[in-house]
């Protein structure tokens, strides 16, 4: 498994148990956390803005390596990937699995279909 299909599954006893053993991360980070960080990632690269950043990035920017490890160690000087490191965990605090905790971002339980469905066969 790489990714559950949706964060209801963390509800299900069932599955948690495989997701919190097949699905845990390193360094401390639970499988709950893991897969928030893949999702975000999955936002900021895979999205199709993001896959055209990559493209350019790797077909104009010359040596794949030394690119990222000179970006890496800039940042890294200058405290941008200690700033990056920050949003990321606070992206990953703004939700849980029943869902936003913003208070600027909504919620879509109203057109959610796995909740609905959950709700009217009263699970």
């Amino acid at each position: 498994i790489y990714m559950n299909s949706h964060a209801e599954d963390f509800k299900v006893p069932e599955l948690r148990r495989y997701l919190d053993t097949y699905l845990r991360g390193s360094g401390g980070y639970d499988a709950e956390a893991r897969i928030k960080l893949m999702k975000l990632l999955w936002d900021a690269i895979g999205t199709e803005f993001g896959g055209r950043h990559e493209l350019y990035e790797r077909n104009y920017a010359g040596n794949h390596e030394n690119i990222r490890m000179e970006v890496l160690f800039t940042a890294m000087g200058n405290g941008v990937a200690d700033a990056c490191k920050g949003l990321a965990e606070q992206c990953m605090r703004e939700y849980t699995l029943d869902g936003w905790t913003a208070p600027d971002l909504i919620n879509p339980d109203d057109v959610n279909i796995i909740k609905k469905a959950s709700r009217d066969q009263g699970i």
